[in-house]
């Protein structure tokens, strides 16, 4: 079977879903011949590549790029994308971002005979602010749904993501598939090891709350920064690390600045993926304050690797972390900073929670079996 994955990045860009698509593919390419069709590097883009990573071909197309506060993300425009769709002749098409693909790019699947799946790594926007809420309604409502529409079948990476995404006529090709973490790489240590101990001394004397995500509106780090000052009023032994890149860098630095704790906050926007997992091993906590959450990969990061989870009950979070972590309101940074608190005053509990997050991860998130749900689902519609 050739399959043929769309979507503007690819490692090594290193968002939650090009973690997602690498993990993914570098599987299924075992056994299938698979590309991927993605936007040069914004370093390197003045003519299309080819290179292969772990048995996947990628190529990158000549792009030119949109930058703006409104979007989390650069914006690229495909140049060719859809002469390269037709000369690849592939047996499925799999796009993951239905906001960069319109109908010359469908037209072009189409000619080719291939079936397409999308897979919903974002749900509708509910509750960030108006202008988000209602643009992603909108976009949706002209264009996202048609995309469904065309679609053989629709993958939501949580239930959340189905029911508030997918429109209901079209419920009968839709399906739930959970998304991996590699928790042999992603796993508990020894507190003793050199690299944990390194990272300790880089961000110096404390208790380090940890939180990873790209800096935007979203995912809630000003009410994090907000609870973090309170916390500081019973423990003045912490240390917040956000580990993440997004137009929100300078405002959550003045945050810090007006709140008075520059001298406990640290940002870091260049961590190296292979030094990623000590960094959640030195964190005695791990804050995922969203407003809004299809998923989040670095939540099974953190559940994978031992390390107690605070994070807001919103979209498909109750469904990754069930039961093993402390469940906060979204915008609540009072009752951020007391799950904080408990989370390192009970050791006991704490502990017995990210176990049990441990064994959820090895259960319901492994990679090998998650690449054979879409192996299948490729399999019956192809």
């Amino acid at each position: 079977m050739k399959i043929c994955v769309l979507n503007p990045f690819f490692y090594p860009y290193l968002g939650g879903t090009e973690k997602v698509l690498l993990e993914l593919y570098k599987r299924l390419a075992k056994r299938h011949e698979v590309c991927v069709l993605s936007a040069a590097l914004q370093s390197g883009n003045s003519h299309d590549s080819e290179e292969e990573i772990e048995g996947i071909r990628v190529i990158r197309l000549r792009s030119s790029y949109i930058n703006t506060p409104i979007f989390p993300i650069p914006m690229p425009i495909m140049h060719g994308i859809e002469d390269a769709i037709r000369k690849e002749d592939a047996d499925i098409y799999h796009i993951n971002n239905r906001y960069l693909y319109y109908p010359k790019t469908l037209n072009a699947i189409g000619s080719t005979g291939g079936k397409l799946v999308i897979t919903l790594h974002n749900a509708l926007p509910r509750r960030i602010n108006p202008f988000i809420d209602i643009g992603g309604l909108a976009y949706d409502v002209v264009w996202g749904r048609r995309i469904m529409e065309r679609a053989d079948a629709i993958v939501g990476i949580t239930k959340n993501v189905v029911d508030t995404t997918v429109p209901p006529p079209l419920m009968n090709k839709a399906s739930v598939i959970f998304n991996g973490i590699d928790y042999k790489r992603f796993r508990p240590r020894d507190k003793g090891e050199g690299k944990i101990r390194k990272i300790e001394e880089e961000i110096g004397e404390g208790e380090i709350v940890l939180n990873v995500a790209r800096l935007t509106w979203q995912k809630g780090q000003a009410y994090l920064l907000r609870a973090f000052s309170e916390a500081l009023k019973e423990r003045r032994d912490l240390k917040l690390l956000i580990i993440g890149k997004g137009h929100l860098h300078s405002f959550l630095h003045d945050e810090a600045e007006r709140l008075g704790i520059t001298n406990k906050f640290k940002m870091l926007s260049d961590v190296r993926e292979e030094m990623l997992p000590y960094y959640y091993n030195a964190a005695k906590v791990f804050v995922l304050p969203s407003l809004y959450e299809p998923a989040s990969i670095a939540l099974l990061e953190a559940l994978a690797s031992e390390t107690p989870v605070v994070a807001s009950k919103v979209g498909g979070i109750p469904e990754m972390m069930k039961s093993t972590g402390r469940y906060v309101a979204p915008r609540d940074s009072t009752g951020i900073a007391e799950s904080i608190i408990d989370a390192l005053e009970d050791r006991k509990r704490s502990e017995r929670l990210a176990k049990e997050g441990r064994r959820l991860m090895e259960k319901e998130h492994d990679w090998d079996k998650i690449a054979n749900k879409y192996e299948t689902l490729f399999r019956k519609i192809a």
